[in-house]
Formats: structure tokens, C-alpha cells, sequence
């Protein structure tokens, strides 16, 4: 039980529900190859931090510990600028979302969106022990130097550049659609669009409002790992909200269904939010000091274990004809 509690305290640091599940993998820069309809993957370097909180970046002292980061880059054949989509992976690395990144990625091309895919894992796999334990800080301020680096890329329309992520990514592209983090940490530019997939929603930024850009937020009506019932009781402040019946977490992978009991969750927590000096306050109480004990102290108040993982094909299709709907609509037709 000891060991469970330790992981679980160092992954969850973005969205407490949104625990440490990910499939045993390998690190891989080429998640996509052989597509039809784009022109060859172009990596494309930034620099990130590698900041451990909210408290940094609100007070704008994050700039010590620079990382070069990497992504591929898919754009359509023909001529631009284009528009693209930035796909952000979960807590497993971007090779556990092949399968659907392997359908997502020719989708969006064939219809004239643009595609990168983003990695916050594989450059600093040396640099840490585990890089599943990376901040939801970290991971935000990661979203916001990608979109300041594909918004000078020449073939790139800087004012067409959605953002779309699954679990931990979502909560990325969820959190970067608030106004004030995206004027401080990418002045005169937002993203245009966001899509969230099965984000945890048991955290926001409670004192920041949002872009003006289109939010739809995909949630999964079965999730036991980021319970849809907190994007409901979210969503008047979201936009749109997209329940997909019968669906479990993980379901854009299109794998078998699966139990994994040993797995841990905080369904029974309360949901909380961070508050505007960066601290957390969840469960009904402010916490400060190191991640690693607020996240144990959390669990041994309300944490449990067992979480459900999977889904089908058909969901993925939807999801699939969903993802190419929205950001076309708002990236090419508005």
C-alpha cells in the first residue's frame, strides 16, 4: 500500500482524479509515419521549464530551469499557411496514443488542418527519474511555448492554432484557455480553439476567466479515473460539453475494456481549485508545501483504488468525426 500511495502522489500533480495509469511503453519521437495525405513529420524544438507548481508562474519566477523540448510537426500537401492542431499525449508518453494518433493525425490533414503532435516526456527523460511525475504546471506552461513557437513557423496561420488533449493533455488544453495565464505566458496570442478529451475537472484556476476561443469538452459517461460529473457540474463556464454514452476513460485508443484494481483514484475527494497565490485548495482545505505530501496526505483522507480503462472502435470513429467537426468549423469555416 506504501508504494501505491508514492505513485500516486508524484503523478497526480495535475488533477488529483486524473491518477497515474498509462500502459507500459517507450519513449518515441515518431508516433505517426506513412501519411497519405501530409507532408513528412518536421520536428520542431522550444523551450520549456521545468517548473513544480502554479506559484512560480503566477509570480513569473519560472525562467531558471530551462528544458529544450521537441514535437512533430504534419501539415497537409498544397499550399499554406495552415491551420494546426496542437495533440497533447496523457500521463502515458506520445507512443501510448499510436492508435489514435495514427487515425487522428491523416484525418485532420486530409481536411486541411495541420497537425503536432506534442512530447513533454522524451527530453527530459534524463533529467528525471520518472517523467510521469511532471507537473500540470509544468505541462500548461509547455502548451503556451508551443503555441509561441508554431505561431512563427512560416507555413503556420498563427491565428488558426487549436489544441486538443486526453486526460493529463487535457487538463493542458483545458487550462490554457485561461485569459490570464495565456496573456502572461504568451502575450498577444491564444489559442483558438481547445478541446479537451476525459479531463479531470476536480481542479481549475477559480479567479481566472477564459479566451474568447471555442471550448468543447469530451467527457466520458463511465470514467472512474476523471469522473464526468465534475466537467457537468463545470460546463456552464465551458461552452459546449459532449458526453459520450457508455464510454470509459481511455477510450480514444479503442482498446479492450479493463480493471486495473491496483490503480489509484479520489472519486470521493472534493473537487477544489487553485487559488491566486498558486496554492492548492481540494478536499476542503488550502494546502501549500511539498507536492509529495499534500498528495499523500489527500490520499489518506480520501483516496482509493481501481480504476477502469478502454473503449471501441465506434467511439473512436466519433470522436475521430467530432475532433475534425470542431476545429474545422473554428479553424477554417468561421
Amino acid at each position: 500500500m506504501k508504494h501505491t500511495v508514492k505513485i500516486i502522489s508524484f503523478c497526480l500533480l495535475a488533477s488529483i482524479a486524473t491518477a497515474c495509469w498509462a500502459e507500459k511503453d517507450e519513449f518515441d519521437n515518431s508516433p505517426v509515419s506513412n501519411i497519405k495525405h501530409s507532408i513528412p513529420g518536421e520536428t520542431i524544438k522550444y523551450v520549456s521549464y521545468n517548473v513544480t507548481g502554479f506559484q512560480p508562474i503566477l509570480s513569473d519566477s519560472y525562467h531558471q530551469t530551462p528544458v529544450t523540448l521537441e514535437g512533430k510537426l504534419y501539415l497537409p500537401k498544397g499550399e499554406g499557411p495552415f491551420p494546426v492542431v496542437v495533440l497533447q499525449h496523457g500521463t502515458g508518453s506520445v507512443k501510448n496514443y499510436r492508435p489514435w494518433l495514427k487515425n487522428i493525425v491523416p484525418e485532420l490533414n486530409q481536411n486541411k488542418l495541420g497537425a503536432f503532435v506534442a512530447d513533454s516526456y522524451s527530453m527530459r527523460k534524463p533529467l528525471m527519474s520518472n517523467v510521469r511525475y511532471l507537473s500540470l504546471s509544468a505541462r500548461v506552461l509547455d502548451g503556451f511555448q508551443i503555441l509561441k513557437a508554431l505561431s512563427k513557423h512560416p507555413n503556420i496561420d498563427a491565428n488558426r492554432i487549436g489544441i486538443q488533449g486526453y486526460s493529463y493533455g487535457g487538463m493542458v488544453a483545458f487550462f490554457t484557455a485561461y485569459k490570464e495565464l495565456s496573456d502572461q505566458l504568451a502575450p498577444g496570442i491564444d489559442y483558438a480553439a481547445h478541446m479537451p478529451v476525459y479531463p479531470g475537472c476536480d481542479v481549475v484556476i477559480k479567479h481566472m476567466k477564459q479566451t474568447a476561443a471555442s471550448i468543447e469538452m469530451v467527457v466520458a459517461e463511465l470514467d472512474d479515473y476523471a469522473p464526468a460529473k465534475d466537467c457537468i457540474a463545470y460546463a456552464p463556464t465551458i461552452g459546449v460539453l459532449n458526453l459520450y454514452k457508455g464510454a470509459h476513460h481511455g477510450f480514444v485508443n479503442a482498446k479492450p475494456v479493463k480493471w486495473h484494481p491496483d490503480v489509484g483514484q479520489f472519486v470521493k475527494c472534493k473537487p477544489g481549485y487553485i487559488n491566486q497565490s498558486g496554492n492548492w485548495f481540494y478536499n476542503g482545505k488550502e494546502r501549500s508545501g511539498a507536492y509529495s505530501t499534500i498528495m499523500s496526505e489527500i490520499y489518506r483522507e480520501c483516496g482509493g483504488q481501481g480504476v477502469t480503462t478502454g473503449g471501441t472502435k465506434r467511439q473512436q470513429a466519433q470522436l475521430i468525426e467530432d475532433t475534425v467537426r470542431f476545429f474545422k468549423r473554428m479553424l477554417i469555416e468561421k
